[in-house]
């Protein structure tokens, strides 16, 4: 596995933890939201260092646990929401 998908993989899996959509990690990191869910979804071809660097500040890590290859995490990430969190349904209507 390469750092780009390990990127992608590690970004994902810890703005879920952190309760993040991709539009507001995006918006903390300076970036274009279309351009960060690129990246998370290995749909970017490659990433500047101080992107790299932009999204590991946002999440509070340092860049090396942002590259980190985890064995087992990869199937985890696919299983977890993209995008925006969804709300629940309360029934109320407005």
């Amino acid at each position: 596995m390469n750092a780009l998908k390990n990127l992608g993989i590690n970004a994902k899996r810890l703005r879920v933890e952190r309760g993040l959509s991709q539009e507001a990690l995006a918006e903390r990191a300076g970036l274009e939201y279309k351009h960060y869910q690129k990246i998370e979804t290995g749909k970017w071809p490659g990433v500047y260092l101080e992107t790299a660097e932009a999204i590991a500040k946002a999440l509070g890590i340092t860049m090396g646990g942002l590259l980190d290859f985890q064995p087992g995490v990869a199937k985890k990430v696919q299983n977890l929401p993209a995008g925006r969190p969804r709300h629940k349904n309360t029934g109320h209507t407005s």
